[in-house]
């Protein structure tokens, strides 16, 4: 309910900023066709699969947020007309977008890699957060493991997000082997929370540390 109810206020908010179509109407679903379910390139975005994951809803409204590039990152804050000294807090090496906050920082790599590590999964990091989740879903493996193989990326975005903002408004930054931890942590609660078993790896990877 609480995910239908952001795509809804987004719609609203970008209905206002539209003119009218061709025929000389404008409705909310010819906005939503063209402006959600769509991502840039006009190819359908992957929106029923954030929406059925096994995640917290408001991690599920969080990941089409990032998925959508619409997060207050440095880089949508100066769309908005913001004037700031935009960085990434995590790496303190390049400017914060959402793409490289979420997929290519070094401290965000880390994350991934620690995961496709875990699967003995080979991955080529594409460029926009849309394209790794349209993808991400083929390369679960058997029907078992695709019930948490899915959960990673919202897990992941959830974890650097939560760890970004620590730095940005709290002062506090959290080592890399923190990071992972909480990271893994937060991935085996919600596979718990939702009755997943099949996540032995997980576990015993965890025991190590």
């Amino acid at each position: 309910m609480l995910g239908q109810f952001c795509v809804y206020i987004y719609v609203i908010i970008e209905f206002q900023k539209k003119k009218h179509s061709r025929d000389g109407s404008l409705s909310v679903n010819k906005l939503y066709i063209k402006e959600v379910n769509e991502y840039p390139g006009g190819k359908p975005g992957p929106w029923k699969q954030i929406w059925r994951n096994k995640v917290p809803t408001k991690v599920k409204c969080f990941s089409w947020l990032v998925v959508r590039r619409a997060c207050s990152t440095h880089e949508k804050l100066k769309s908005r007309g913001f004037k700031i000294a935009s960085w990434c807090s995590l790496c303190n090496e390049t400017e914060e977008t959402n793409n490289h906050l979420f997929l290519h920082c070094k401290v965000t790599t880390q994350l991934w890699n620690l995961f496709l590590g875990l699967t003995h999964t080979e991955w080529i990091m594409p460029e926009h957060t849309a394209d790794l989740l349209s993808c991400w879903i083929s390369r679960g493996g058997r029907k078992s493991k695709k019930k948490w193989w899915s959960i990673i990326p919202s897990c992941i975005w959830w974890c650097i997000w939560k760890e970004r903002n620590s730095r940005c408004y709290d002062n506090k930054a959290n080592s890399i082997e923190k990071v992972k931890w909480n990271c893994l942590t937060t991935f085996y609660f919600w596979c718990k929370e939702e009755g997943i078993e099949d996540i032995a790896q997980i576990l015993d990877f965890i025991g190590t540390l």
